[in-house]
């Protein structure tokens, strides 16, 4: 035991007096005070490493660095309870000792008003001998309880019984706690005349001496002769103590042999766990109620059967030689199987030692049901193989890296990514591998999130052995334990075919818009092409009618040239700024019109609007058509306004201005004329609706909701935009 006066005498005393192996520990993991049992017994080297100087924290990493979690356990535990001053804890660990499994029960308590732990290591054998200390102790109770074998009872003149000794309890046949909650009235018969006589001599002298009887338990009278004493104790309140022997010796053994083996059996049935007594023949002549509770047998079952009908039949031999080494060596353990009644399989853990009586020999044995507890260590170990298969499997690169930042543990996917060897990666600063100056602060700082319980994902760069850029998607996870801080996991996605595959859809994106262009403007040189041979027969024919109507079609052909011209024009090839297109058309649609020279402005406060193609070109033709059919007949006027409005997707065009003549409207487009026809044709091809309002001037209202669906070898999705009012301004 280390000796540096840090717990006074009797501290000490109490100290060794603790059966298992103990030791005080300070806030630094410094073991200043252990007892006599930490050095002398294995347990007080439970983790099978031998302590270097006298630092248990030291002791416990040395150990957690060889792979036993009960260490990591223990560290936690001790940390834990130094930072909560109110807590307990016990922990169940397997310890390796003479080369032989041990289960040992760990208590981690905190010394009041101080930073000292009490580190206490039980095993069962201790348990046991804490068990029969406490016996012992009862019994040398019994005897310094008046010294006497008399029953003795403490109570007060109003009939409470305070308190009694074995003797007494054995001659009445009740408990302590039974007499003090039944008091006087539980064994006196108050009617009794020797009972009253002897409440008169003592009330009268203070004190009293002869015969009566008290009530036994089980309802008979027992004879005793009794002293009785009225006295004030040191609190000045009176106190009776009877003192009383049973008249006949044969009953007074009798009762006292059946208390004590109350006594006993209460204690026995006490006991956590299962518990038996076996002789020599390995027949079961003492039990608790927990091997009837837990197993289903009954008293007259377990008095004639030996230990190994217990045992499953596949275990009975190795039981047997351990039960024979045991009675051998004197003390042992082991785990098996055991069968209840039903025939079903509980595994225990058994703790035996060999005692004599009347020179016989017994083997006392107690049992903790481990069969839950195998089952969660069966579990953890084949959720640590699953994890670590999948680890160590899984096809992205992956390493553990611990608080320290160095990589505990890396995958052959990780070694492949970036050309290292496992040999390589691990124990070193993963950053220092595959970063380099430009990204290590980015890399320290997903590392040192990651440990502080922040996960992160980034795309980044990293780089191989070679030193050749690597683009990836990292993720970084915290592990956790008990809520703590473990490790960190990082997790490396290669985006290289990603970005390989980027670069080309990029390409191939460039060229069709390229493509594109090159069609639309293809598209817009034939229809120029027309409309110069158009042009040209409107020249050289002499009929005013023919010469108007090619003038129209001129005008709609011009309208879907313009809008091809639009987007070749721009880097949107499948959507037109559909105000730079009412611009060109306004500008240049009157000199194509047998009509006077007409001069367009917009609105500067208009903001632009995208239609794309499919929308666009019957729009167009539309707002042609209204045009062409209001100016039939060579009205002069002052302005045309082309007011566009929208409220998210549904867009309102509005014309005002336009020759009196569009009032044909009123009959609806039902009508056969030509204009009508393709009004109503190409209106239905966008879903729009057309009405006229009428207040001081006529008014066309177009209504329809745009869509960024495209149809053909042209299809695509556009960007939206919030149209605002947009105003066209035609002047005459």
């Amino acid at each position: 035991m280390q000796k540096n006066n840090f717990l006074e005498e009797g501290a000490l005393i109490v100290l060794n007096a603790i059966p298992g192996s103990a030791a005080v520990i300070d806030q630094h993991g410094k073991i200043v005070e252990t007892n006599r049992h930490w050095n002398s017994k294995s347990i007080s080297n439970w983790l099978g490493i031998k302590p270097e100087g006298i630092n248990y924290f030291d002791h416990c990493r040395k150990a957690i660095e060889k792979g036993n979690d009960y260490a990591l356990k223990i560290l936690l535990g001790i940390r834990d309870v130094l930072d909560n001053p109110d807590k307990n804890i016990e922990q169940i660990i397997s310890i390796i000792s003479n080369g032989q499994k041990h289960w040992s029960k760990v208590s981690i308590s905190k010394l009041n008003g101080s930073d000292y732990v009490l580190l206490i290591f039980d095993d069962v054998t201790t348990n046991m001998n804490a068990t029969q200390a406490l016996r012992e102790s009862e019994e040398r109770y019994s005897q310094h309880f008046k010294h006497s074998v008399s029953g003795i009872l403490i109570g007060t003149p109003d009939g409470k019984i305070l308190d009694a000794n074995p003797a007494a309890c054995k001659i009445l046949g009740y408990t302590k706690e039974e007499l003090k909650q039944g008091g006087r009235n539980l064994i006196v018969n108050v009617d009794d005349p020797a009972h009253r006589k002897m409440m008169n001599i003592r009330n009268k002298t203070a004190f009293f001496e002869g015969e009566k009887e008290y009530i036994h338990k089980n309802g008979h009278s027992v004879p005793i002769h009794i002293t009785s004493v009225l006295h004030r104790n040191q609190d000045g309140e009176m106190q009776i103590i009877n003192t009383f022997r049973d008249k006949s010796t044969e009953k007074h053994v009798q009762h006292s042999l059946d208390e004590e083996r109350r006594f006993t059996r209460t204690a026995i049935d006490s006991i956590p766990g299962i518990f038996f007594v076996i002789d020599k023949s390995l027949k079961i002549v003492r039990w608790n109620n927990t091997i009837e509770d837990n197993l289903g047998y009954h008293n007259n079952q377990l008095s004639s059967m030996g230990i190994l009908q217990l045992v499953h039949p596949e275990d009975e031999k190795e039981v047997y030689k351990q039960l024979e080494n045991i009675f051998k060596a004197g003390q042992g353990e082991f785990a098996t199987r055991v069968l209840d009644r039903q025939g079903n399989t509980r595994t225990y853990h058994m703790y035996l030692n060999r005692f004599k009586n009347k020179k016989e020999e017994f083997l006392v044995s107690t049992g903790v049901d481990i069969t839950e507890f195998l089952a969660l260590e069966k579990e953890k170990s084949e959720q640590y193989a699953l994890m670590k298969q999948l680890f160590e499997n899984s096809p992205l690169a992956t390493i553990m890296i611990e608080p320290d930042n160095k990589v505990k543990r890396v995958n052959k996917a990780f070694t492949e990514l970036f050309g290292y060897s496992k040999d390589e990666v691990l124990g070193n600063n993963v950053n220092s591998l595959i970063t380099d100056d430009q990204y290590n602060d980015e890399s320290e700082k997903m590392s040192r999130n990651a440990l502080n319980g922040i996960a992160s994902q980034k795309e980044t760069i990293r780089f191989n052995k070679e030193k050749e850029k690597v683009p990836v998607l990292i993720n970084t996870v915290p592990i956790k334990n008990n809520g703590d801080i473990i490790a960190a996991y990082g997790i490396y996605v290669d985006l290289s075919d990603q970005k390989r595959l980027e670069k080309e859809l990029q390409r191939s994106l460039s060229e069709k818009d390229v493509l594109l262009q090159e069609v639309h403007h293809r598209v817009k040189n034939n229809l120029a092409i027309i409309t110069g041979m158009l042009e040209l027969q409107i020249m050289h024919n002499d009929s005013q009618q023919e010469s108007n109507q090619l003038k129209e079609a001129l005008t709609r052909i011009f309208s879907i040239s313009t809008i091809h011209e639009t987007l070749y024009q721009h880097e949107d090839v499948v959507s037109i700024r559909f105000d730079k297109y009412l611009d060109k058309i306004a500008s240049t649609l009157p000199h194509r019109m047998n009509k006077q020279v007409t001069q367009i402005s917009k609105d500067p406060d208009s903001e632009h609007l995208k239609l794309n193609l499919n929308q666009a070109v019957p729009l167009g033709l539309v707002i042609n058509e209204l045009i062409n059919l209001g100016t039939a007949k060579d009205a002069i006027n002052e302005n045309i306004v082309i007011t566009i409005n929208s409220d998210n997707l549904d867009v309102n065009l509005t014309i005002d201005g336009i020759n009196p003549e569009i009032n044909e409207l009123k009959s609806g487009l039902k009508s056969d004329t030509f204009h009508k026809l393709l009004i109503k044709t190409f209106l239905d091809q966008i879903n729009a609706k057309i009405r006229l309002i009428e207040d001081e001037t006529a008014k066309i209202v177009i209504s329809f909701r745009r869509s960024d669906t495209m149809k053909g070898s042209s299809s695509s999705i556009t960007d939206q935009y919030n149209l605002q009012k947009k105003q066209y301004i035609i002047k005459n």
